[in-house]
Order: structure tokens, then sequence, then C-alpha cells
């Protein structure tokens, strides 16, 4: 798992012609910078995995429920590798791995905590936080984490307590100054 700051220009040429076309429609330049990197380091995270250049990992995207390149990213003929890639305004996150696993980051910021996402227990918690914007952001990326790595859909989020975890699954938390971030890996046998 690697979490990255968006410094410079990405290599676009390692891009498929479907991210590029939905980088394109991405308004804000920064939107774009950190898309690009977020596609790119995934590359060198099974790149790393797989022993091979990232010019030799070639990300595909199918949704379940449409004909559009977009949902849970995997590696074209590795069907045992596990992949997940998140971007936010100048950070970057990716994870590689032989297991399902997720990952997602997100920038601090004042944020109105969505109440009906969380479980009982994580409600508790959260009001005993002296930071309740940035406890709650440690929860989201968790969750999120948590459900690219497959442990439920994005709609059960209520269902889904981040704080109490099978004994399978770990979860590593991140935090660095301005952002925070997750990152989740099943290890069932």
């Amino acid at each position: 798992m690697r979490f990255a700051a968006v410094t410079g220009t990405a290599d676009l040429g390692l891009l498929t012609p479907s991210e590029l076309e939905r980088r394109s429609r991405l308004r804000d330049p920064r939107d774009r910078d950190a898309f690009a990197a977020a596609h790119v380091l995934v590359r060198e995270c099974a790149g790393e995995l797989l022993g091979v250049a990232p010019d030799q990992v070639r990300i595909e995207q199918h949704c379940p429920d449409c004909a559009r390149p977009h949902g849970r990213p995997s590696i074209a003929g590795q069907p045992d590798i596990h992949v997940s890639l998140s971007h936010t305004r100048s950070r970057v996150a990716a994870a590689a791995a032989w297991s399902p696993c997720g990952v997602d980051v997100e920038l601090v910021r004042p944020v109105e905590p969505i109440r009906s996402a969380l479980t009982p227990p994580e409600q508790t918690w959260l009001v005993r936080q002296s930071d309740v914007a940035t406890a709650f952001l440690r929860l989201w990326v968790r969750k999120e984490a948590l459900v690219k790595a497959g442990l439920a859909p994005l709609g059960e989020l209520h269902r889904l307590d981040a704080l109490q975890l099978p004994a399978d699954v770990s979860v590593t938390d991140w935090s660095g100054g301005d952002a925070v971030g997750a990152v989740a890996i099943v290890t069932r046998a």
C-alpha cells in the first residue's frame, strides 16, 4: 500500500483511453491530476507485487450494473491480484495484494457527520471525540476501505462497524496533517 501527495504530472501514457476520457470530464485541474496520479500509483503497486514495470499492468474497471467503465478496479489477466485506489485533491492512495483489499483517502475538512451511515457503537465513540469532524472522516475512510475490500455494499454502511473488525481483516489507518486514510486487507484462507 502506498499513500502519496500529488506532485507534478503523472505519466498519462500509462492510462487507458477509458481512463483518459473519465479524467477529461473532471473540471478542476487538481482533480484531473489526482485521478491520473491514483491510476498510475495503483499500477506501480501492482507492478511491484507482480515484479513487472507499471506499463505492463493493465487496469480494468467494469460496473456490474451498467456498461460504463467504472467500479472496482482489477488487473487484466490477473484474477488473483486485488487492487484498490483512491484520490482527493493533493492526495492519492493505492493498494495491491494477493487478497481482497480496499483503500480510501480524504482531505481533513469541516464536515457534518453522516450519522445514518454509522452503527450505534460508532455513534457512541464519535460523540466522545474532541474533534468530531476529523474523527468522522477517520471512520469514513475505514468504512470506504472495508467496502472496497468487499466486506459490505456501500448501501450497508450503517451495518458495517469499522471499530469492531472480523479477525481476518486488518485495517491500517494513516494521517498526514491535512489528510486521513485507511487500507483494509482481508486475510481469509
